[in-house]
């Protein structure tokens, strides 16, 4: 009887305060006997630190306080760290299920060449006048086996996990991708890709949720958007650099989607076509001028730049 993998839960958290307490107590309350969870706190000021101090009793769970800047260097920073063989990553304003870890794992195990897994993202309760909660949700289960089955997964960053060894083999998040990077997002769907390259498979099922509490308003949503955009245009655009024609075929399903049906993310409206394909656009000039490291299929870091 194969025993159940270790599970590393990595929270990435940066200016949320007490909020991410709520994250904390439901990751804390999963039905799983081996789990532990890792706290990357970016935050500019103590109040995520003085609300994280009362789990600190919690042998379960590691607190880190880190200098760096932006959403992938917090989750490479985290899977450095992880002691677990499957790594499970929410965000600071999400509520995993208590069954979270279990069906987690139930799917790893289908299948040794499933590399990623993904769930879906529910909207908490809000005032639908005054705005928003991205939300994700499929209805059917999807094994994806190649580049080709991209376009059938999706998901977002606050429910997915994956294989350690398979983070250690693609070098990590290409920490110029994500929320307080350069290119804003698309950090985990460059994984996806990458992982896909590699031979191995992405499993998306609803079978596996979360709770998202994080609310924007009407005027927020705009630049979320513009971001998340900006982001998928630079990293689809270092694919084409790197020589991965293959990933003609997510441009095209992504232009057939923004020409013919709304975003796979629900915004709470369907946003402007017209600032999609400018924030898309924008992505992939910004991305033509930005080198790439084509060993580690990873854009170059600013810092790296500037000393070379």
């Amino acid at each position: 009887m194969r025993q159940s993998p270790s599970i590393t839960i990595i929270i990435c958290t940066r200016n949320r305060g007490a909020a991410v307490g709520k994250t904390i107590t439901a990751a804390l309350a999963n039905h799983y006997a081996n789990f532990e969870i890792v706290v990357i706190d970016q935050s500019d000021d103590e109040a995520t630190e003085n609300a994280v101090a009362d789990y600190l009793h919690e042998v379960r769970l590691r607190y880190v306080r880190s200098t760096g800047k932006g959403l992938a260097a917090a989750r490479n920073l985290g899977c450095q760290l992880a002691y677990g063989e499957i790594i499970a990553m929410t965000d600071d304003d999400c509520e995993a299920q208590q069954d979270w870890l279990q069906n987690l794992a139930a799917a790893f195990a289908q299948d040794d060449r499933i590399g990623m897994v993904l769930g879906n993202v529910i909207a908490a309760p809000h005032t639908k006048e005054l705005g928003f909660i991205p939300a994700y949700v499929r209805r059917e289960a999807f094994l994806a086996r190649s580049i080709k089955d991209k376009h059938k997964v999706e998901g977002i960053g606050a429910c997915f996990a994956f294989r350690r060894q398979l983070w250690l083999k693609l070098h990590g998040f290409d920490e110029m991708l994500g929320a307080g990077a350069q290119f804003k997002a698309a950090e985990e769907t460059d994984f996806m890709i990458r992982l896909l390259f590699v031979g191995y498979y992405i499993f998306e099922t609803p079978q596996i949720s979360v709770i998202h509490h994080g609310f924007r308003t009407w005027k927020e949503g705009g630049a979320l958007i513009h971001g998340y955009l900006y982001g998928i245009g630079a990293m689809l655009t270092k694919h084409l650099k790197l020589g991965n024609w293959s990933i003609l075929h997510v441009f095209y399903h992504l232009a057939h989607r923004w020409a013919f049906a709304k975003p796979v993310v629900d915004f709470g409206h369907r946003p402007s076509k017209w600032l999609r394909l400018q924030a898309f656009s924008r992505g992939c000039l910004d991305a033509v001028r930005s080198p790439v490291d084509k060993e580690r299929k990873q854009f170059f870091l600013k810092s790296s730049q500037d000393n070379n």
